[in-house]
């Protein structure tokens, strides 16, 4: 059976060009290639924000210097337990988790340091002194 190589639609024998793409079909689709989640490893928890603009803000600034960077948040959707309205509990350190590879720790502090000073000190848990 021939597919389209484009959306990969397959078709009956006979027909030799795709109607929606106008691609020539082939025999067999090329084998997708697995791809990881990530090419790095070694993942570090690096800080906990407090600041959803903190952690955004530093977040742009890590990729803008090709450091890999992810932020996960411990916050819910509605406010800060996943209810609906205001919320009292707050995630012990920040609900804004860094996590950088090991090899780029020292690169993303120093830009860290750069662009949020002493909510950066707060923030981090590790120590680089």
């Amino acid at each position: 059976m021939p597919f389209c190589p484009n959306c990969e639609y397959e078709y009956k024998a006979g027909v030799s060009t795709c109607p929606d793409c106008e691609e020539p079909l082939v025999d067999k689709l090329p084998e997708e290639e697995e791809e990881s989640e990530t090419e790095y490893d070694d993942w570090v928890h690096m800080a906990r924000l407090n600041s959803d603009q903190y952690a955004r803000m530093l977040l742009e600034a890590l990729h803008a210097k090709d450091i890999p960077a992810v932020i996960r948040s411990g916050t819910g959707h509605f406010g800060q337990t996943g209810q609906m309205g205001t919320s009292s509990f707050r995630p012990v350190g920040g609900g804004y988790s860094l996590f950088v590879p090991q090899e780029f720790l020292q690169q993303a502090d120093t830009e860290a340091e750069l662009l949020l000073g002493e909510e950066w000190h707060a923030a981090r848990l590790i120590d680089f002194e």
